[in-house]
C-alpha cells in the first residue's frame, strides 16, 4: 500500500510539472488581437485630414476660377463701355450707354391728361417696332416731364404725380407692344428738367414731353440734367 502511493504521488508531480512547463512555453507566445481603437482613429482622423485637404484644394480652384471669371467680365464690360456707340436709328439720338428719342406731350396727351389720345399709338408702335429691331438687349427707361405750370384742375396732385402717371401709361403701352419680358421702367420728373426757359407757350409746351432711353444694363441710369439735353 504505502509503495503504491508513493508512485501515485510521484506521478502527480510529474503531471503538475508538465503542466507548469507547458504553461510557461505557453506563455512566450504572443497573443493575435485585432487593431486597436486608437489605431482605429488615428486611422480616422487621417481619412478626414486626407479629404479635408482634397476639398480645400478644389475650393482654392474653384475661387481661382471665380476671379479669372470676373476679371474677364470686367475687362468685356470695359471693353464694352469704350467702344462707339452705333450710329441711332431715326428720330433717336446717341447717349452715354445708349440711345433716347423724345415725344412732344400733345402728340400722346390732351392737357392734364394721362390717357392716350387715339393717335398715339401710331406713335408708340413705332417706338416698339424700333426697339424691337435695335435695343431688345436694352433696358427701356421712360420719364415723363412737364412744364412748371401748377394744377390747378385736371384733379392731380401735382405735376410730379401727372408726369409719373403718363410714363407709366407709355410704360404699359409699351409692355404690351414688346411682350411682357420687355425691360421697361416708368419714372416722372415734373417740371424739374426743362428743356426751354418756361416763359412762353410754346417753350413750356416744349416741356411737355416724353423721354424713353434704351440703355446697356451696364450703363448708367439715364435722366439726368445733361442726358435730357
Amino acid at each position: 500500500m504505502r509503495r503504491g502511493t508513493a508512485v501515485s504521488r510521484w506521478s502527480l508531480l510529474g503531471l503538475m510539472g508538465l503542466s507548469m512547463l507547458a504553461g510557461a512555453g505557453c506563455a512566450k507566445q504572443p497573443i493575435e488581437t485585432g487593431p486597436s481603437q486608437v489605431d482605429l482613429l488615428n486611422q480616422q482622423i487621417r481619412d478626414l485630414e486626407r479629404r479635408l485637404a482634397e476639398a480645400q484644394a478644389a475650393r482654392d480652384a474653384d475661387e481661382a476660377r471665380i476671379r479669372q471669371l470676373q476679371d474677364e467680365l470686367a475687362r468685356l464690360r470695359q471693353q464694352l463701355a469704350t467702344k462707339p456707340e452705333p450710329t441711332p436709328p431715326p428720330d433717336w439720338k446717341s447717349v452715354p450707354g445708349g440711345a433716347m428719342t423724345s415725344i412732344e406731350g400733345t402728340v400722346l396727351f390732351d392737357s392734364g391728361k394721362a390717357v392716350l389720345k387715339p393717335g398715339a399709338r401710331q406713335t408708340l408702335d413705332a417706338i416698339a417696332r424700333t426697339i424691337r429691331e435695335n435695343f431688345m438687349d436694352h433696358d427701356i427707361y421712360v420719364f415723363g416731364h412737364t412744364d412748371n405750370e401748377p394744377i390747378r384742375v385736371s384733379g392731380w396732385k401735382d405735376n410730379y404725380e401727372l408726369s409719373a402717371q403718363r410714363a407709366l401709361t407709355v410704360v404699359r403701352y409699351l409692355r404690351g407692344a414688346l411682350g411682357a419680358g420687355a425691360e421697361v421702367a416708368a419714372a416722372g420728373w415734373g417740371e424739374t428738367r426743362p428743356i426751354a426757359p418756361n416763359t412762353t407757350a410754346e417753350q413750356r409746351q416744349r416741356n411737355r414731353r416724353v423721354e424713353i432711353f434704351a440703355m446697356r444694363p451696364e450703363a448708367a441710369v439715364p435722366g439726368g440734367r445733361s442726358a435730357s439735353r
